[in-house]
């Protein structure tokens, strides 16, 4: 693995950093203290001078990772303007690209990966990843009411709203789960890619072909 930063300069935010990135490649029970060290270029011994065991590293990524989600936003800041300007489809379409990328953005993806691994495992992780989820809902239902407000979609009641935004956030889950075991075999059949140059190395590009003909369909429903 790769030397990334000196010794001294280690802080418990790039420990997380390389937690996740770890976490990614080998999945979280397949990572251990030397291959976080190993990332870090530093000796395992020195992970204790920050925490006091695997587990308190791992309870403090699953902590940085609900901080980090809490900041970031679904739909983007001017969705009235947007459902106003462009079709239904056009808006799905661009709020779908726009969180896949989102997401391939460091350490969006990683963190996904986490905490869909750890919810299983961990109630924090659990709480984390249905508050996540419960915030994508309620972002789909704003863009919805955005479409119906400018006379794009068919009215629909609030609990028609929320069902569709379910369905919605359920095809958006599964599409990036299906962009990171794409991601995965891509960077698996690259042998000249090591566990440093993942994110770096390799140009790989999301294919939107059958997301958008499946968004397509999903939009002659409302």
């Amino acid at each position: 693995m790769g030397v990334f930063m000196p010794a001294e300069k280690i802080t418990r935010e790039k420990i997380i950093h390389a937690v996740l990135d770890c976490a990614f490649v080998k999945s979280v029970g397949g990572t251990s203290l030397a291959d976080i060290a190993g990332r870090l270029g530093i000796k395992k011994a020195s992970l204790y001078n920050h925490y006091s065991s695997r587990e308190a590293m791992l309870d403090d990524t699953v902590r940085f990772c609900g901080e980090y989600i809490k900041k970031t936003a679904f739909i983007p800041s001017e969705m009235e303007a947007t459902a106003k300007k462009y079709s239904p489809q056009t808006v799905l379409k661009g709020l779908v690209h726009r969180w896949i990328k989102l997401n391939e953005k460091e350490p969006l993806l990683q963190i996904y990966s986490f905490i869909e691994s750890e919810k299983y495992f961990s109630p924090e992780a659990a709480a984390i990843a249905a508050e996540s989820k419960q915030k994508l809902i309620a972002q789909t239902a704003v863009a919805l009411k955005s479409l119906m407000e400018a006379k794009k979609i068919s009215p629909a009641t609030e609990n028609q709203t929320v069902l569709r935004s379910e369905i919605f956030t359920n095809m958006l889950y599964s599409l990036l789960d299906s962009y990171i075991v794409e991601k995965k075999n891509f960077i698996r059949s690259n042998p000249q890619s090591g566990d440093g140059e993942l994110f770096n190395a390799l140009p790989f590009e999301p294919d939107f072909t059958k997301t958008d003909a499946l968004l397509e369909e999903f939009s002659k429903t409302l």
